[in-house]
């Protein structure tokens, strides 16, 4: 049994002899280069550390910028509708309004027409026609100044013109005019007043 033992000690022996040659004979063969390579790339040099350096601050620069730019970007989209949203709401109060003026207009006739006649029903027409203004004016609705006022034919509209009166001004309205919002919706059709 001994003999046994022996022989498996020296089988093992002769078999690690083996290993450590072949692993010279490999790190022989290894030509000088690439150690040499081999032993650069495990210990990078400063040059290197600084090419990484520099690549990296350019990346951070570029990946910054893009942010940047990026959330501009997304605050002129909140910006622009921010103000699309606003135009849409003043463009419907506008034709609201538009739509609303003829019965403004009717009620302003009914009240001068009614002048004299039953004062309840003068009355009542008063009521809903100043209802009629208060709720349009909450909308933006603005009365063109027109009577008196010096002819601008951004906010005026002359039908007709006379030779009575201060030469340049309105004489007499035949339609009121309105703006909402800063935007003209019906020019006051007006008589002015010319030089003979």
């Amino acid at each position: 049994m001994q003999t046994l033992n022996e022989e498996k000690k020296r089988e093992e022996a002769t078999v690690e002899t083996e290993e450590k040659e072949i692993e010279v004979e490999v790190k022989d063969a290894q030509p000088e280069e690439t150690q040499e390579a081999a032993e650069e790339q495990a210990e990078p040099t400063i040059d290197q550390w600084r090419e990484a350096l520099e690549l990296a601050v350019k990346q951070r620069d570029e990946y910054l910028a893009l942010a940047q730019r990026a959330q501009a970007d997304y605050q002129n989209f909140k910006r622009r509708n921010q103000q699309v949203r606003t135009e849409a709401y003043d463009d419907g109060a506008r034709e609201t309004v538009t739509a609303l003026l003829p019965v403004l207009d009717n009620l302003e006739r009914a009240i001068a027409a009614a002048e004299g006649e039953s004062e309840a029903l003068l009355a009542g027409v008063k009521m809903v026609h100043r209802q009629m203004v208060e709720e349009l004016t909450r909308l933006g609705l603005e009365e063109v100044p027109a009577l008196g006022a010096q002819f601008d034919p951004d906010v005026h509209n002359a039908v007709m013109k006379t030779t009575e009166g201060e030469p340049g001004t309105v004489v007499e309205v035949f339609q009121k005019g309105y703006r909402v919002k800063g935007r003209i919706i019906r020019y006051a059709m007006v008589k002015i007043a010319v030089e003979e």
